[in-house]
């Protein structure tokens, strides 16, 4: 090593050496106003009520949040029940529409099959009847009718044996 190598490190040396003076004269200062600071009561006193108002300002912070946090939760309560309420309004609507559909359906269904019935009746009495009148005219000319002789016409038809060729 040369002689300015070696005043090199001893200036290093005595520079780091120096730095770390100063950085210990500083924590010790700070080390000693906080601890001048801490004997002094209004010091301490008004420290102890920044802690205070600290504390206070995280507690009214999380009472708010809960606040906030229920208000949330009553307001999604709140809609819930306002869609069930709304669901089940129009499932008893749409039950009723369908109860009244099927009522109208069915009362029109038996007063169709009334009258198909009644229609049925009523052709069935009409043969009976036409068939009745049928039997009865067929029956009338069975009975023979008493024409004195006189009053009988009788119509000449002409009789030839052969026809004449042409």
């Amino acid at each position: 090593m040369t002689n300015s190598d070696q005043l090199l490190t001893e200036e290093e040396d005595s520079t780091s050496s120096l730095a770390k003076v100063i950085i210990g004269a500083l924590i010790g200062a700070t080390v000693g106003g906080i601890a001048g600071a801490l004997t002094n009561k209004r010091v301490v006193s008004r420290i102890n009520q920044t802690v205070k108002d600290v504390g206070n300002a995280a507690k009214d912070a999380a009472r708010g949040v809960n606040d906030t946090v229920r208000g949330v939760g009553d307001a999604v309560q709140s809609v819930a029940m306002g869609v069930n309420d709304t669901v089940s309004d129009v499932g008893d609507a749409v039950k009723d529409a369908a109860e009244g559909v099927n009522g109208t359906v069915k009362d029109t269904f038996y007063s169709v099959k009334g009258t198909a019935e009644d229609v049925n009746t009523t052709v069935k009495s009409t043969l009976d009847s036409i068939k009745h009148q049928s039997e009865d005219i067929m029956e009338s000319p069975k009975d023979s009718i008493d024409v004195p002789a006189e009053e009988m016409l009788y119509k000449l038809v002409p009789v030839s044996p052969s026809k004449p060729e042409s």
